[in-house]
Parts: structure tokens; sequence; C-alpha cells
């Protein structure tokens, strides 16, 4: 019988790309419930809820697939792959989504932003205002959100991912 071992790259891919397209779909239902602009913590548990299950996940089918062993150093490879494709995915989505789907949402998210610095501080001139929104709209930007979504993606990724892979890690004592 053909034992075949599961590989890490393989997992990473495969876990990856449904973190990927979930991240999409919270996305989607987001922007289908007018909820984008209003995301709060509930949003963030959900996408995190998100990663970790797909990470943790992920990592268990690499130790089962490989009789039940997984060294730390595994797991942290198939846990951040799978953060990395997951928040690739994601990102290229969100640019693609911000460009050419909604490009009027960066404009909504800036004007948000502005009802926000008024209402918390209403001394605030129209000058400061204003810059402020300078440097905000800067950060709005499709690619720059993208880019923060992937590092983000992987630096969370590798936290559940040390977490979980210290949790789930067994060394095989008949490997050299």
């Amino acid at each position: 019988m053909n034992d075949q071992k599961q590989t890490t790259g393989k997992v990473a891919l495969t876990y990856g790309t449904l973190l990927g397209v979930l991240s999409i779909i919270q996305a989607v239902i987001l922007y289908i419930t007018n909820s984008l602009l209003d995301q709060n913590w509930i949003t963030a548990v959900i996408g995190f809820a998100i990663m970790i299950g797909m990470i943790v996940y992920g990592q268990k089918v690499y130790k089962n697939g490989n009789s039940g062993y997984m060294s730390f150093k595994e797991a942290l490879k198939v846990g951040v792959g799978i953060a990395i494709t997951g928040a690739l995915i994601a990102a290229v989505y969100n640019f693609i989504f911000l460009t050419f789907i909604e490009p009027g949402l960066v404009d909504q998210i800036v004007e948000k932003q502005r009802e926000a610095m008024i209402e918390q501080s209403p001394n605030m001139t129209d000058a400061q205002i204003d810059q402020g929104l300078a440097m905000a709209s800067n950060f709005a930007r499709p690619w720059v959100q993208s880019s923060f979504q992937i590092v983000g993606g992987i630096f969370f990724g590798f936290i559940i991912s040390l977490i979980s892979g210290l949790v789930l890690k067994k060394e095989n004592p008949y490997q050299d």
C-alpha cells in the first residue's frame, strides 16, 4: 500500500485558499448588508476566528496525515503558509474590489473619518481636519490597504501558528 505523507506546501495551499475564500465571503456579506463602513469588534472577532480555525485545522490535517506527528517547525510552516496564502488571496480581492467594483468606497471611508474627527474634536479647525484627512486618505488607497492586509495576515498568522504549533506538536521519536 502506498503510504503518502502530507506536505507542508500542499496543506498550506489548500487551507490558505480556503481561508482566503472565507475572508472574501465575509467581506461580501459585509458589503451586501451595507456594513463595510460600520465594522465593529464582532466583525474582527469573526475574522480572527476564521483565521485561527483554518490554521489550527490545517495543522491538525497535516499532523494526522503524518502518522500523528508534527514538529514545531512543520507546524510553523503550515500555519504561516496558510496565513500567507489566505492574506494574498484576500488582499487581491480587496484591491480589485476597491479599484474596480466599488472605487467610491475610499471616499466614503474618508468622509466617515471626517465626521468622526468633528464629533471627537469639535474645536479642530478646517485646516487641521483637512490635514488629518489628507494623511488618512493616503492610508485608504487600495494598494496600501491590501499591503497592510498582507502584513497583518502574516503577523497574526505567525502568532497563531506559534501558539497552536506549541500545543499541537508531537515529535516523531523514530525520525532521525
